[in-house]
């Protein structure tokens, strides 16, 4: 499966653990292949509209010699399909963010695609710090860069989330477009074991169309975020919708923690507060297998 160009730049250990999962399920190696390649279009494939990796170079390019960010960077968002459904709504998505949060000092954004190109809408600390992690190695490395043309010190890597999520003592977690993912990568126990793993989720993004716009996903997004949230000590507190995308605020539970509950409507200091984006209201075309292999 790395020798096809389009996964070839791919984390190795993400396509060894689709690899030995598919081994392990089917004896049939056509099938086996069939089933590993269904997984890497659900996770990597279906959200690819360009050359993400020569976008994000591109992008600082243009920023380095003296192109407005926001302009620079909401044209380079269009090579991730994912990513490129937010830009029209760049601007409310994140003062919304920032009215539940406040400045971050430090963000972790999982699974980040092009996100990181939106850090100019973002209200964030003088120096903050930005880490993100993709499974595209190519795109991580040339995310690294942003950090010479934005006010932000900024840290990429490609990580295979499913089996290993990042340590997120952060302020803020963006987990955007991603929970449907591990639903389909792993089921709805490890989502929970996603959730516990971030600590401490306070909003939840929920896209409401698949990446073709049909709708009819098996569940709407306050049934995914319920589910996501149950047992981790966390409640939705208050929600808004951009486009097609709905958030959902969350802060700890009364006693959790062993902290008391904050106040109506605010984030309990120290805590993380991710943003967390999955489709869920239609079957995804991630469901299909990636027709080019």
């Amino acid at each position: 499966m790395l020798a096809a160009a389009k996964y070839r730049n791919l984390d190795p250990a993400f396509v060894e653990r689709l690899a030995q999962e598919a081994a392990e399920r089917f004896r049939d190696r056509g099938q086996a292949v069939k089933y590993a390649k269904r997984k890497l279009h659900q996770a990597f494939g279906a959200f690819v509209a360009g050359t993400p990796a020569q976008a994000v170079a591109a992008c600082v390019a243009k920023i380095a010699a003296g192109a407005e960010p926001k302009e620079a960077g909401r044209e380079a968002m269009r090579a991730h399909a994912s990513s490129a459904e937010r830009v029209d709504w760049l601007e409310p998505f994140y003062e919304r963010v920032a009215q539940w949060c406040g400045p971050a000092s430090s963000v972790i954004d999982l699974a980040c695609g092009l996100n990181p190109l939106a850090v100019p809408w973002m209200a964030l600390a003088p120096g903050a710090t930005y880490a993100c992690y993709d499974v595209d190695r190519t795109m991580a490395e040339a995310l690294r860069a942003l950090g010479t043309v934005y006010p932000v010190r900024v840290n990429a890597a490609a990580v295979d989330l499913v089996a290993a999520v990042p340590a997120a003592g952060v302020d803020v977690a963006l987990v955007l477009k991603t929970l449907t993912t591990v639903e389909q990568q792993r089921g709805g126990r490890r989502v929970a074991e996603y959730r516990r793993e971030l600590t401490a989720v306070q909003h939840h993004s929920d896209g409401a169309r698949s990446l073709s716009g049909r709708r009819g996903y098996a569940d709407d997004p306050d049934a995914i975020v319920q589910r996501a949230v149950h047992g981790t000590g966390y409640e939705v507190v208050d929600e808004a919708a951009f486009g097609t995308e709905a958030l959902y605020h969350l802060v700890p539970l009364a006693g959790t923690a062993g902290r008391p509950a904050p106040a109506e409507g605010a984030a309990e200091p120290g805590a993380t507060r991710p943003v967390v984006d999955v489709p869920a209201t239609a079957r995804p075309d991630a469901d299909r297998v990636d027709p080019t292999g």
